[in-house]
């Protein structure tokens, strides 16, 4: 017997919220601009699950990323997209009950808040308990970031879309294909698996449809579907760890995987015993029960085949299905009259990987190893009942299979729509396969298209100017060097392989690789950087023409700027701490300079600012230095160092301001985005990167920065993308708010901001992104049109994003002590020389609180007992008197005596004496400076020619006169201070006269008398 879902008691059916919250995304609030995906170049089919078709409207849909293409082949042989962005943050529009994973708002005190679903076994009494509602960090942290998507099915009549993500957690979001239908707003919202989707089907009357867990999550679950409302409901839930895929044969499910065959029924007898219970009503699976019931399967007797890796499965009619295996057989399931057997019919020399039925011809096509897709007769199979005497007599490890090597390409995925084949390899490359009409010559095909894409990681883009010798719009180029151009509409018009330079003996480590591609402006050729070091010069169509050493690491960041006639300068930097100036000329390097010792660290980035003349590098040692470009005589240039900005954190990416003054917008891993200024090297505004709804701001990985419109007084936007959520983002630069938010792509890796030219001659804003994942996204920026007054059309954005007086920054001009020093000579000038004060009085000074823990230097004592333990000193000073001091006794005083404490002199007395020391010696100066000032001032008096104009010489005059009186009560007061009458020193001339003013007022008595009796005698 099999395994189902169960759980005791059965908790109350809630609405699931797909455990995502809302975001400030251009979806939720209206901005005026928005981005729309036009065009997805490459794929990310790596199974039979990730591409689908329908047989109704003649489409199909394969995975892409985050994203899902609905294309139909038009009479061009083309494909006419319609995209589906799976967002992070997407709500459906009906709400699906969860059973095994519901909402729990609120923690109960025996569980923890986590409500664990029961994996239970008909035949054992015990259960394991297996939480479905973990709240891991990695979710919290995943809750707004796309996601890869592993499997698709697209409904035979193609009204809905099933699209499955992976990793924990995931999510099956059903969509509705109507035209009138949102793309970006699903049906539903289904999240009863853990950990991945393996495998979606629909049923042949698009009314039901099944999904498959990852190994590690080893769910089966079949949903019922309401097709007037597109709304799913959990009907049948077991479990199934060994499927590899699942596909329909009439109302029944067949898994198939390693050394497993099981066929899955949808119907379902009642049990007599809960029958006679009265819990028909509950397991019998009715709308209005929310407790699904067990999907019942049953395992196929595999016979010869008991070691077989069965690798795809299709139904051809309502009990057959044809099989395939990794050694090459093909097979037959025959479930008529509910006895299932399993036939083997033919042998194939390749691993069959994929299979699929064309309807319309009767023909099965298998797709592996093989150089093509290989046909059946649908006749044939049917016509199958027992296995010839040949393949029962050997087993299966006895078939001989050839194994392609891993670089050969193979198919992976294969469907038919409309008498065409279309097929998906290994190196991501799609093919429209032209089957003919005839029925004596339909195992012929012949390729008519083909769709090419990277087969690996897609590093970059450069967009192109035309006219250019392919014709294209932009070319991308990938990590093992394949250069592809392409048009807006995706068609590519040419491709080439960069020969990189790879080591005799070379591992996964030592693997060359491209880096970096940029187009030299003035003759259209390639400037190329590599993971050794190397500097190519290329040709438009990818001969090498020129390589030279430039760095011993690998080549972070490329950078050219025109010169006179047909020359270039560019500029190289990379891990090695080094950047390289070239002079680049039709065939040849020419080194100009090497920088080597002005960042201490890896160098992630240049520019090229004000016109060429200034070089502006950052790197991860947390510094922007600018390099300003001087002329020698000899013709030659060389770059030297200006201003150093320093950061709080190291920059990551950087870009220039379509402004009249030079500046730089430099984003840093602290989350910050700051405006530098590059002729004053010094910061003027810095913003975070953040939404209006999240609070939690993200680090741009690659900025591109441009105007919405041509004319200059229109907005300039940012555009970049953020590796933490993996988003692309649009900001207003003026209100620094976030204008547009989208999904697309798993990761991405470079993004360009381009002009297009549309066929009527306008011109639209497009964003060209590149993911690590091997997809290219073209975006169309659109914005809302008003109608002015006289009937013509302009671009606007909302009125909430507009710059109203309200909005505006406040007005700020600060003075500088400079600038306020200048105003307060002047001001002096006209009050005729009196000096002006800063402050009308100056600060009251802060009376000082001493410590109980520290003794003063003399103190009075109260207690009669210590007072013989305390001798008075006498000691000179520096003047001649003599003070009195008090000397401490050893033995430590009792706590019993009452110190009357004097507190110490305050610091503050000795920090203004080394005031006016520092003060006094600042005049010294400053007069010895001007005394020399005036004496060359007098010489040019008299050796000059010209005239001196009278305001000058009056304001002039003026000044001398306050000085001269400044300088005349400041020697006054220095010699009353510095020496008496009498040429002694004015401290003892002082002390002298208060003793003689002291004598006379204080006289003793017997002299008094004695004077009073000689004055009367």
């Amino acid at each position: 017997m099999s395994a189902s879902y169960e759980r005791t008691p059965h908790p109350t059916p809630t609405t699931v919220d797909c455990n995502i919250p809302t975001s400030g995304r251009s979806g939720s609030h209206d901005t005026g601009l928005s981005l729309i995906p036009e065009v997805v170049i490459g794929s990310t089919i790596s199974s039979i699950n990730a591409l689908s078709a329908s047989v109704d409207t003649h489409s199909f849909a394969f995975c892409a990323g985050s994203t899902v293409v609905l294309a139909t082949v038009n009479s061009q042989l083309g494909l006419d997209q319609r995209l589906f962005c799976v967002k992070p943050d997407a709500l459906p529009a009906q709400a699906t009950p969860s059973y095994y994973n519901p909402a729990t708002p609120a923690k109960a005190a025996g569980n923890s808040g986590h409500t664990s679903a029961l994996f239970r076994d008909e035949n054992t009494s015990g259960s394991v308990p297996i939480d479905h509602n973990v709240d891991s960090p990695s979710r919290v942290k995943s809750a707004h970031r796309s996601r890869s998507l592993t499997s698709v099915s697209l409904s035979p009549s193609g009204k809905f879309l099933a699209i499955g993500e992976t990793g924990y957690r995931p999510r099956i979001l059903v969509f509705s294909t109507e035209s009138t239908t949102p793309t970006d707003v699903p049906l539903a919202c289904l999240t009863e698996h853990t950990f991945g989707i393996r495998a979606l089907a629909f049923s042949s009357d698009s009314r039901w449809l099944c999904s498959l867990g990852d190994l590690h999550d080893g769910g089966l679950f079949l949903w019922s579907i309401n097709p007037k409302t597109g709304a799913l409901r959990l009907d049948s839930s077991n479990r199934c760890t060994t499927a590899e895929t699942i596909a329909w044969m009439g109302t029944s499910v067949v898994s198939v995987g390693t050394r497993n065959v099981k066929i899955w029924r949808l119907e379902r007898p009642p049990s007599p015993s809960k029958a006679r219970r009265g819990l028909d009503s509950v397991t019998s699976g009715s709308m209005a029960s929310p407790v699904p019931r067990t999907f019942v399967g049953r395992n196929c007797l595999l016979g010869p085949l008991k070691e077989a890796t069965f690798t795809c499965v299709v139904g051809i009619s309502e009990d057959k299905a044809v099989l395939g295996t990794q050694d090459g057989a093909v097979c037959v399931l025959d479930d008529a009259n509910r006895s299932q057997h399993l036939y083997r019919v033919s042998k194939k020399n390749y691993c069959i990987t994929c299979v699929t039925l064309d309807r319309s011809s009767g023909i099965v096509w298998l797709g592996g190893h093989g150089v093509e897709p290989e046909a059946l007769s649908l006749d044939d199979l049917h016509a199958a009942k027992d296995p010839p005497a040949t393949l029962e007599e050997h087993s299966v490890f006895d078939m001989k299979v050839e194994r392609k090597n891993e670089d050969t390409s193979y198919i992976l995925a294969i469907c038919c729509v409309e008498n065409r084949i279309i097929t998906s390899d290994n190196s991501r490359n799609m093919r429209i396969y032209d089957v003919a009409p005839d029925s004596g010559n339909i195992h012929q095909l012949s390729v008519v298209r083909t769709l090419p894409g990277h087969n690996s990681t897609v590093l970059g883009v450069v967009s192109l100017a035309k006219p250019n010798e392919t014709q294209s719009d932009f070319l991308t180029y990938s990590e093992r060097g394949h250069v592809l151009h392409w048009l807006w509409n995706g068609i590519c018009t040419g491709r080439y392989l960069v020969q990189l330079d790879q080591p005799l003996h070379s591992g996964t480590e030592d693997f060359n690789e491209l880096r970096i591609v940029r187009i030299v402006p003035t003759n259209g050729m390639l400037l190329a950087g590599d993971k050794a070091g190397l500097l190519l010069l290329l040709s438009p169509r990818g001969e090498a023409i020129a390589v030279t050493k430039a760095h011993d690491g690998e080549v972070s960041d490329l950078t050219l700027r025109e010169l006179e006639g047909s020359d270039a300068l560019a500029a190289s930097c990379g891990k090695d701490k080094t950047i390289q100036i070239f002079r680049i000329s039709e065939d040849n390097f020419l080194l100009q300079q090497s920088i080597m010792n002005e960042h201490a660290g890896s160098i992630r980035g240049l520019e090229f600012a004000d016109e060429g003349s200034v070089l502006v590098s950052m790197s991860l040692d947390r510094t922007l230095v600018f390099h300003r470009k001087v002329l020698r005589t000899d013709g030659s240039i060389a770059f030297v160092s200006t201003k150093v900005v320093n950061f709080k954190a190291s920059p990551i990416a950087m870009s220039l301001l379509p402004d009249v003054m030079p500046n730089v917008l430099v984003s840093a891993t602290d989350r910050c985005i700051r405006k530098v200024n590059v002729v004053q090297g010094r910061i003027t505004n810095t913003f975070k990167i953040s939404d209006q709804v999240n609070s939690e701001p993200v680090a741009m990985s690659r900025l591109s920065v441009g105007r919405l419109d041509q004319q200059s007084t229109d907005a300039s936007v940012l555009v970049g993308f953020s590796l933490a959520d993996r988003s692309i983002r649009v900001y207003d630069l003026d209100t620094e708010s976030l204008l547009a938010l989208e999904y697309g792509q798993t990761a991405v890796s470079d993004l360009a901001f381009v002009k297009a030219l549309g066929p009527s001659g306008g011109v639209f804003n497009k964003i060209i992104s590149t993911g690590l994942d091997g997809t290219i996204m073209v975006w169309r920026m659109t914005q809302k049109s008003v109608i002015r007054g006289d009937g013509s059309e302009f671009l606007a954005l909302d009125p909430s994003q507009t710059q109203t007086p309200s909005k505006l920054r406040p007005l700020r001009r600060v003075l500088s002590k400079t600038e306020i020093a200048e105003y307060q000579r002047s001001l002096e000038i006209r009050m005729g020389g009196m000096p002006i004060s800063s402050r009308n009085s100056s600060p009251s000074r802060l009376r000082r609180k001493t410590s109980r823990h520290v003794f003063p230097d003399t103190f009075e004592v109260t207690d009669s007992s210590l007072s013989t333990n305390l001798r008075p000193s006498h000691t000179l000073t520096g003047n001649g008197t003599q003070r009195n001091k008090v000397k401490h006794a050893s033995p430590s005083l009792s706590p019993k005596s009452k110190l009357h404490l004097r507190p110490r002199r305050s610091l503050l007395d000795e920090r203004h004496r080394e005031a006016a020391a520092k003060s006094t010696c600042n005049i010294n100066i400053a007069a010895t400076q001007l005394f020399n000032k005036l004496r060359d001032f007098q010489k040019q008096l008299t050796t000059s020619k010209e005239s001196l104009s009278s305001d000058t010489a009056q304001a002039l005059q003026k000044e001398l006169h306050a000085t001269l009186n400044s300088l005349a009560q400041k020697s006054r007061w220095s010699n009353v201070n510095h020496e008496g009458p009498s040429g002694e020193s004015f401290d003892d001339f002082l002390a002298k006269l208060i003793d003689d003013r002291l004598a006379l007022r204080f006289k003793p008595e017997d002299q008094t008398n004695t004077t009073e009796g000689s004055r009367d005698n």
